[in-house]
């Protein structure tokens, strides 16, 4: 290739950004004017500060909320498992009971009190001083579920974080589209006119004047849709992050083109899967869980010994037989539940097999995940040189046009802007679904230096 090209080439993607940015400002013209965010019922939408005009990638990121339903729930399993393990923590606590008996006895004729209420109260205090191992298995077990539900919380965030990122995204395509078509209508209005004036004149015939007027309704119905395409990703973005009440005006875009990385060997990231996954880890963690579930069903079968402390007050008294204190050592030995052991036992090894797939499943998931993200990245990768190309392309066509139309030698600078208005959006949208993708593989391998936005530090991976 000869240096002026690449020289050209360099100079091309320069200015792709400010053309990029020139395209969303005329695309947010028809847009009505932001109000101020509403208040909202307490249901779990907050009400903050209003979001930043104009609103960049890094505010919204900031702006996601831990109370959006995607990630409120994970967090509900979280506090789920911490209750579970400080109950079973709990197990040990001392118990104290208050015990009422009204009871109605028929005394003997030896009782030194012949009278028939024979009701008491009484105070137990009781602590578990060993079980043999049954709660230190509970307690394994629930300490790697609650591991298991932080890894998903933080994934969730994860998660969420790049569905605002996709949302994001989608409001710079929705401006760029509305841009293009506007353009688009915009020509074909102008084509049907001079067709009409020509027309009348007698050297256009009518069939090709109903031809252009059809084209241009066709134009006009997908300008409409495109304005009602931006509308929607805003109202969506403001969604995703927790704001239906404020509307969303000026997005800006990131600088274009990327700074992405080299994409590694798809054998050394396949490597590194097992081990950096998080999706991977929380299923370890829920494996490890229900094999400690069932080395907790098989140990109920072991004794339990307690501390025992009561204090009571009888109705009834029998010359000194009545203790008002007592205290004492009580082992229990379980010696026959029926068929309640083998039960618990069965239950905790089927959830241990159930625990044991779904992280197979995991594993098949994940490795097909990182096989569909890495051959699109390569894919994306061979478009973004056709996106520039088409660019520099197009600039020297409507640079042309341009010069043609300044000495009247020929009128299609229309078709021409609308042909760099197209260019320009397949090279946004070729730009943003790159970053999109590598940051589902930053997420899915835990490899930081594959994030365009450094996502992957505060999360983990995405496996869906």
């Amino acid at each position: 290739m000869h240096p002026g090209h690449a020289t050209h080439r360099n100079g091309r993607r320069r200015i792709a950004a400010p053309i990029l940015a020139s395209l969303i400002t005329t695309a947010l013209l028809p847009l009505p004017v932001i109000t101020a965010a509403q208040d909202v019922p307490a249901d779990g939408v907050v009400d903050a500060e209003p979001l930043p005009e104009p609103l960049r990638l890094e505010n919204a990121l900031s702006a996601v909320d831990a109370l959006h339903p995607q990630v409120r729930r994970a967090r509900a399993e979280r506090e789920i498992a911490e209750q579970e393990l400080a109950g079973t923590q709990a197990e040990r606590d001392v118990t104290v009971n208050a015990r009422l008996e009204a009871r109605w006895v028929e005394p003997n004729d030896l009782a030194p009190d012949q009278s028939r209420n024979d009701s008491r109260a009484a105070i137990v205090a009781r602590k578990l001083l060993s079980d043999f191992g049954q709660s230190s298995a509970r307690e394994a077990a629930g300490t790697q579920r609650l591991e298991a539900a932080r890894e998903m919380e933080t994934l969730a965030h994860a998660r969420h974080a790049l569905h605002v990122m996709d949302r994001y995204f989608n409001v710079l395509l929705a401006d760029l589209g509305f841009a293009r078509d506007t353009e688009a209508m915009a020509a074909a209005f102008v084509t049907k006119e001079r067709a009409e004036e020509r027309a009348e004149r007698g050297q256009v015939s009518d069939i090709e004047v109903f031809r252009l007027e059809s084209e241009y309704q066709t134009l006009r119905v997908q300008r409409q849709r495109a304005l009602q395409n931006q509308r929607r990703a805003r109202d969506e973005l403001a969604e995703a992050l927790n704001r239906p009440g404020e509307r969303i005006r000026t997005v800006l875009a990131p600088a274009l083109p990327l700074d992405l990385p080299d994409l590694p060997d798809l054998d050394e990231l396949m490597a590194e899967l097992e081990s950096a996954n998080p999706t991977l880890a929380a299923e370890r963690l829920q494996v490890e869980a229900a094999a400690r579930g069932v080395d907790a069903a098989r140990a109920q079968r072991r004794p339990r010994l307690y501390a025992e402390a009561e204090t009571g007050y009888w109705n009834r008294e029998f010359g000194g037989d009545r203790n008002p204190f007592a205290a004492g050592l009580v082992l229990e030995i379980p010696l026959y539940e029926g068929r309640r052991q083998d039960s618990r036992v069965g239950h905790a090894v089927a959830a241990r097999q159930r625990a044991e797939a779904d992280m197979g499943q995991t594993r098949i998931e994940v490795r097909n995940r990182l096989r569909e993200l890495y051959h699109e990245a390569q894919a994306l990768r061979m478009q973004r040189d056709e996106a520039e190309w088409r660019m520099d392309y197009r600039q020297l066509y409507i640079d042309r046009a341009r010069y043609l139309y300044d000495i009247e030698d020929q009128a299609d600078l229309g078709d021409s802007m609308v042909q760099q208005s197209a260019a320009a959006y397949f090279n946004a949208q070729t730009e943003l679904e790159l970053a999109m993708v590598y940051e589902r593989l930053a997420l899915l391998t835990g490899r930081r230096d594959l994030s365009p936005f450094r996502l992957a530090g505060t999360a983990m991976a995405e496996s869906e």
